[in-house]
């Protein structure tokens, strides 16, 4: 587990994710949170933290959304890197958000999908959206026919 600082103005965490709290914060989300051992609480119901708050998370239960909210608070020596994340992410991309949902995010990074999908409908359009990401960065081929058209229109001119 690593801890962590919202950076954002809150978070919210959902369902199913274990938190290492503090008895103060604990106290007061005693509605939102099961006790499954010592100081490692359960979500029950989605539960908010405000910009300041620490809290204590497996970093394997975080998505780049949550992690754009959060700075990591590193108990290491700081090598001038301490405040990066490093998520390595390729766009477009396909983000599994949990419970079998996705997202899938643009070559811009752009949040292409409204609410999490299923992983085929999220696997479809991420073909289409890399198809046309893959189109953009060659030539685009009437591009190349027009050119090719002009060239010989230019040849049969001169004969």
């Amino acid at each position: 587990m690593q801890t962590y600082e919202v950076i954002g103005r809150h978070i919210t965490f959902g369902i199913g994710t274990e938190l290492k709290l503090i008895e103060s914060q604990a106290e007061s989300r005693t509605d939102s949170l099961k006790l499954k051992r010592k100081d490692i609480f359960e979500v029950v119901h989605p539960v908010q933290f405000k910009q300041g708050e620490r809290i204590t998370i497996s970093p394997e239960s975080l998505t780049k959304s949550l992690l754009e909210n959060l700075k990591e608070i590193s108990d290491k020596k700081p090598d001038g890197n301490g405040n990066k994340i490093e998520v390595p992410t390729e766009y477009p991309c396909i983000q599994h958000t949990g419970f079998g949902k996705y997202n899938v995010f643009d070559a811009e990074k752009n949040l292409l999908t409204q609410k999490p999908i299923k992983k085929d409908e999220a696997e479809k359009i991420f073909t289409e959206i890399s198809k046309k990401t893959e189109s953009d960065g060659s030539p685009n081929e009437d591009e190349e026919n027009s050119e090719t058209t002009q060239s010989e229109n230019s040849a049969n001119d001169g004969a």
